[in-house]
């Protein structure tokens, strides 16, 4: 089913897009160019019960739930998000080696993490920054107009 909606939503798209199917022939994938320079590319693997979600180093599990079409909806608004400013991928590093990225999503006037994948080694004493990645691939959905 979100192969099927994704197909249909992206025929009438210009965002840029790919579809593979794994090696193992398993589950297939679905791969989005981000903004260059500022922005993150997104990889999807579909499985018949879970999509997976992966931008920078961040990546989160999503299993399916039902009703199926609410939980596709829900995946495709993700996906579409994250190729708005509404959603950023944040980035933080030890000694500029990236440890810990942070899917956030613009909601009422400020920035709310949504999820975090980390590294537990890496230089815990090292000087920390931050990088922030965000794509305008597409402008920002109604429940984002309070983009700032």
């Amino acid at each position: 089913l979100f192969v099927s909606r994704m197909k249909q939503a992206l025929s009438a798209s210009s965002v840029e897009h790919a579809w593979f199917i794994d090696g193992d022939e398993d589950h297939c994938l679905l791969e989005f160019k981000g903004t260059k320079e500022t922005g993150f590319d997104i990889d999807v693997q579909v499985y018949p019960e879970t999509v997976i979600l992966t931008a920078e180093g961040w990546h989160e599990h999503y299993d399916a739930t039902q009703p199926l079409e609410d939980f596709v909806a829900e995946m495709r608004g993700r996906i579409r998000d994250m190729l708005s400013p509404a959603m950023r991928i944040r980035e933080e590093l030890s000694l500029g080696v990236p440890f810990r990225w942070h899917l956030e999503n613009w909601h009422a006037g400020e920035w709310k993490t949504e999820s975090t994948t980390g590294m537990f080694f890496y230089p815990w004493f090292g000087t920390k920054t931050e990088k922030l990645f965000t794509n305008v691939v597409l402008p920002p959905r109604g429940q984002h107009l309070d983009f700032g």
